[in-house]
């Protein structure tokens, strides 16, 4: 019989403490709630801090494109593209030929003597990028296919890194690039040392 009415009394404690709203549970979920917070995804603490970030350090220039000069136009290489439905026959390899067709098909690169232009227009997100020669900081080139094409990787000086995948005449390009850098380079020198 003692036992019985030991039960019942913590039973009832429980509950009164339930009633109360003191309970470890409830105190648990406060805490959850808290640490959850009432931010969406993209809107907290680090986001306002990134905004801040990328307001103050960017300010947006317009650049005149007219009367550019085309050095370059065209799209990933051809022979990308022939190597991996070559060896796309191994299910190993499918994947890399998928890849190469797809960028053959929707990329396509734009090298003029004002900008580095990269169009995409796949069906699934279509986008334009346009790196002014001023803003570049460093041109990093890899070759592939026994030096027929290669990969460039063109870093901003904002750290923002844009891919130029499988290049035809891809040394030519990054001298191109690097020598319109270094004109950017002065020409900006030059501005700053005239004063107003």
């Amino acid at each position: 019989m003692r036992l019985d009415q030991t039960r019942v009394r913590k039973t009832v404690r429980a509950k009164a403490g339930a009633e109360e709203g003191t309970t470890e549970e409830d105190g648990f979920e406060k805490r959850l709630a808290a640490l959850k917070g009432k931010t969406r995804p993209g809107e907290g603490a680090k986001a306002a801090k990134r905004k801040a970030k990328k307001d103050k350090g960017s300010v947006e220039s317009i650049y005149d494109f007219s009367n550019e000069v085309v050095y370059y136009e065209g799209g990933p290489s051809t022979g990308d593209v022939a190597t991996n439905v070559a060896l796309g026959f191994t299910l190993v390899w499918l994947p890399l030929t998928l890849a190469s067709i797809g960028r053959k098909l929707y990329l396509k690169y734009k090298i003029t003597d004002k900008r580095i232009n990269v169009i995409s227009e796949s069906p699934f997100a279509q986008s334009e990028e346009d790196i002014v020669y001023e803003n570049i900081a460093d041109v990093v080139t890899v070759g592939r296919g026994v030096g027929l094409w290669g990969d460039m990787v063109i870093t901003c000086k904002d750290g923002k890194k844009v891919e130029l995948r499988s290049l035809d005449k891809f040394l030519e390009i990054k001298a191109y690039i690097l020598d319109k850098v270094e004109k950017a380079e002065a020409a900006n020198e030059e501005g700053k040392s005239k004063g107003f």
